[in-house]
């Protein structure tokens, strides 16, 4: 990678992050829209892959703003302006996809429900999740009201997890993690990822001791191990599709998909956790 490239590649990457950080930090409004803008180009980047070689009989357009439908309900459920707004999107979509397979002549309708509902539980889904994390834990942490803290801490360990495990895997990986996935990564590279996670977990427990170094330290295992999880997850997604970027909206990153696919499998397992923590 040559000067020019690194630099553009560093500069797409610090403007992510601070996309990234708005969002969390700006409060709830500012989540649900720079949120909502990131599931949009997810679920096109993803429905686009799906259709690389074929056209499916269910409209990608109206999946992706389905998608965003399901996303806002969540918002209004949270908020309590509309409560049955979530089952309500839920069951209206459904609706839809089992009619069109009655009314559309196609032999290839099943195939297209089944990768619509994949799209909403593998992008919708855990962004719904994010945001009734950043929601559902805010008496124990920051006061009331929309919560950063555990959102900020989920984003800082998956980026520290990746950046660790690139590195030190370039520098001194010899061992393949899963090769017949994702050839570059290596088992060096997944636990250097760990280990520095593990440590960035006492940086929250030192400014943030409402809850436990232990509580921390689980918190970044969780993410780490089920981001790297995503990560491969989304690299056996493209080579199934044949192709090596969901996306090229991000200079040198690919797309949003490229971005955010720790964060899919990471949000439901970190939510998880913090629901069978906070229940002790």
């Amino acid at each position: 990678m040559n000067a020019r490239d690194l630099i553009t590649r560093a500069g797409a990457g610090i403007v992510y992050i601070l996309l990234i950080l708005l969002g969390v930090l700006g409060g709830r409004t500012t989540f649900l829209i720079v949120f909502g803008a990131i599931l949009a180009t997810g679920l096109f980047e993803f429905y686009r892959m799906v259709e690389k070689d074929t056209f499916h009989a269910i409209s990608k357009i109206f999946n992706i703003s389905m998608g965003v439908l399901l996303f806002l309900s969540v918002f209004l459920f949270i908020e309590g302006i509309f409560l049955f707004a979530l089952p309500v999107a839920i069951l209206v979509y459904l609706m839809i996809l089992i009619a069109s397979s009655v009314f559309l002549r196609r032999q290839d309708i099943l195939h297209g429900i089944i990768y619509s509902v994949f799209g909403q539980i593998y992008v919708t889904m855990p962004l719904g999740l994010l945001m009734l994390i950043s929601y559902s834990y805010q008496s124990s942490l920051s006061g009331e009201g929309h919560d950063w803290v555990p959102v900020l801490a989920l984003f800082v360990f998956i980026w520290i997890n990746d950046t660790a495990a690139y590195f030190i895997g370039s520098l001194i990986g010899k061992h393949k993690l899963i090769e017949h996935i994702s050839p570059k990564k290596s088992v060096e590279g997944f636990v250097a990822g760990i280990l520095f996670t593990l440590l960035a977990s006492f940086f929250f427990a030192r400014f943030y001791p409402e809850f436990s170094s232990a509580f921390w330290m689980g918190y970044a295992a969780v993410v780490a191990l089920f981001g790297t999880l995503g990560d491969l997850f989304e690299s056996l997604i493209k080579r199934t599709c044949g192709v090596k970027d969901a996306g090229n909206l991000i200079p040198g990153h690919g797309g949003i998909l490229d971005r955010i696919d720790s964060l899919l499998v990471a949000v439901p397992a970190a939510y998880l956790y913090l629901l069978v923590f906070l229940s002790f």
